[in-house]
């Protein structure tokens, strides 16, 4: 008999491509594989997009699942101090660096590498706020080239 877990109160979203088993996840927590449609997977191993519109499954455990249709792509959007609000830790530290513009490389005086090197802050966590902020920053340079690029087309009106 499948352990079933105190879900009450909590709600969760599956999101991810077409074909992924995102609703054969939801059938296997709600405990009945009828409940959703779900594709045959294909020759090459690859699933199916199935499921056409979102749906809320309640759970055995009294949660909440939401299972909606696949995704492209799902891109990082953070208001103003987004990325800061995440990691507060390394924005303060950043806030000490001796260089307002300091890149966190090989400045002197650099907040974050010295919490680095004496174990305060943990690698993979800076690993994770620098690829955040590459992804923020090729967002932003994204963004910028359509509003360009659609300005251009608007002037030739």
């Amino acid at each position: 008999m499948p352990r079933v877990f105190d879900l009450r109160g909590v709600t969760g979203a599956l999101l991810g491509p077409s074909g992924a088993g995102k609703s054969t996840l939801v059938n296997t927590l709600a405990g009945d594989d009828q409940l959703l449609a779900t594709g045959a997977v294909r020759a090459d191993g690859a699933g199916r997009h199935t499921t056409t519109r979102r749906q809320l499954v309640l759970l055995p455990g009294g949660g909440i699942l939401i299972d909606n249709p696949g995704m492209r792509e799902v891109q990082l959007w953070l208001a103003d101090e987004g990325l800061a609000g995440a990691f507060p830790d390394i924005a303060e530290l950043a806030r000490q660096c001796r260089f307002a513009d300091c890149r966190h490389e090989t400045e002197p005086g650099c907040a974050i590498r010295e919490a680095l090197e004496d174990g305060r802050l943990a690698a993979d966590r800076l690993q994770r706020y620098r690829a955040l902020d590459a992804e923020l920053e090729a967002l932003t340079d994204e963004l910028a080239a359509r509003e360009r690029a659609g300005g251009k087309r608007h002037g030739r009106r």
